[in-house]
């Protein structure tokens, strides 16, 4: 079965990231977590340390992050073989219009990875011109605007559009 490595958001996402995985494995895949070492209750804004993290642990691998854990999948897993990039939320140095943003530049990724690039349709404005932005970045990619959907990876809309890229992506 192909392996689909997912990078956590926060830490204590593998437990609730528990009906995912069922679903993930009811799609024909198997999972698994990239291990971090957390400082502290959650990430600090702005840092890169987990970056390197996601780096060594996901080389020729296809790996899905949502939320944070898209952020640190987009600019930590440069030598991935596909990405899945669901709802990618933290603000860049290109979103001039967000007064408190990460100091890092979404340029910084690997624009040669193929990416799945997806968004939920309810999401704010900021949200979906990031979501462009990152789509934009890559040289091969599929974009989704998912359909009724907010910053929800549970919805079923959601999980759907998943299928879709893994689906693709298996054959």
């Amino acid at each position: 079965m192909p392996l689909l490595t997912i990078v956590p958001p926060m830490p204590g996402a593998e437990r609730r990231f528990k009906p995912f995985v069922d679903f993930v494995q009811s799609c024909g895949w198997e999972t698994e977590f990239v291990q971090f070492t957390w400082n502290g209750p959650q990430p600090r804004f702005g840092s890169t340390e987990l970056f390197p993290q996601v780096g060594a642990q996901t080389a020729g691998k296809i790996v899905m992050g949502f939320s944070l854990g898209a952020l640190y999948a987009h600019l930590g897993a440069r030598q991935a073989r596909h990405l899945i990039l669901g709802s990618i939320s933290p603000f860049f140095l290109e979103d001039d219009d967000e007064p408190e943003r990460w100091m890092i530049s979404y340029r910084a990724g690997n624009a040669l990875i193929p990416a799945d690039v997806l968004v939920g349709e309810k999401e704010d404005e900021q949200m979906h011109r990031r979501a462009t932005a990152v789509r934009d970045f890559y040289q091969t990619r599929t974009y989704t605007v998912v359909p009724d959907t907010d910053h929800e990876l549970w919805h079923p809309n959601y999980l759907h559009a998943i299928k879709s890229a893994l689906d693709r992506i298996s054959s």
